[in-house]
């Protein structure tokens, strides 16, 4: 195709000096078959261009779904690694020369609920306490003196998790006896202190009434005293009851007697 253009344009110089007519007619012919064979070039390029963008496409489709895949799977192992991490409860968020942030996880079961952070800053060998998400009525100030001063931070941070895990334990089992006790045809009315370290159920129906007083020490799930006042026809061995209270979660204790009720 080159020497055909060669050829051309040495015909268009001929016909510039004044060649015979003959050459003429041929140059005009010859024009003709270049601008059909330009316009051939010009298509063919084109459809070579958009086959190599449309296997570019391919390849890169290709490509993207298979590390999408595999990113996924990445993704879904991080996030029950994470998962299983953060059931254990405590890890740091930040770390540098001077301070770090410890995050504590509070899990009911094997579901993470609630998330603290403590912000803890280097002093004469052991730490203080810059600020902290973690709810009031733990004593933070005390267990700051008793365990960061001398470094223990490992003991102040496993007292303050047991804290938080008992506090998210108690709070659900608070919200499934409500659950519990309506779901059976009771009515409910249930208090209880912002630390859940006191509770109290009242149950009732048309022909019976109980209130149910439960004392709990902050690091326990399960209640150190409790007392229980009766108002019914048929008199129930609240002793029994008490002793479920005692050895049980709330809400399977709940569950136990509101069943006992129910015979």
């Amino acid at each position: 195709m080159t020497d055909c253009f060669a050829f051309l344009e040495k015909l268009e110089r001929e016909n510039s000096e004044g060649k015979e007519s003959d050459l003429l007619q041929k140059w005009i012919h010859l024009k003709s078959v270049r601008e059909k064979l330009l316009t051939k070039l010009d298509h063919l390029n084109r459809t070579e261009s958009q086959l190599e963008e449309e296997i570019e496409r391919e390849l890169f489709g290709q490509q993207s779904e298979t590390e999408n895949e595999e990113l996924a799977e990445r993704h879904q192992y991080l996030q029950d690694l994470l998962n299983l991490y953060r059931i254990t409860g405590t890890h740091v968020c930040h770390e540098d020369k001077e301070q770090l942030t410890v995050c504590l996880d509070a899990s009911y079961y094997d579901t993470v609920l609630e998330s603290y952070l403590i912000e803890l800053k280097n002093k004469d060998n052991g730490y203080v306490i810059l600020r902290h998400s973690l709810p009031e009525f733990i004593p933070t100030l005390q267990l700051e003196k008793d365990h960061l001063t001398t470094g223990d931070i490992a003991s102040f941070l496993s007292i303050i998790r047991n804290y938080v895990q008992a506090y998210i334990f108690k709070r659900e089992e608070h919200r499934r006896v409500k659950e519990v006790i309506e779901g059976n045809g009771f009515s409910c009315d249930i208090q209880n202190t912002s630390s859940y370290d006191y509770v109290e159920i009242k149950l009732e129906d048309p022909k019976q009434l109980y209130r149910m007083k439960l004392v709990f020490r902050l690091l326990s799930v399960l209640p150190e005293r409790v007392q229980i006042e009766e108002d019914s026809e048929t008199q129930r061995n609240i002793k029994d009851w008490k002793n479920i209270f005692l050895s049980k979660p709330l809400a399977d204790s709940v569950s136990e007697i509101v069943t006992d009720i129910l015979k």
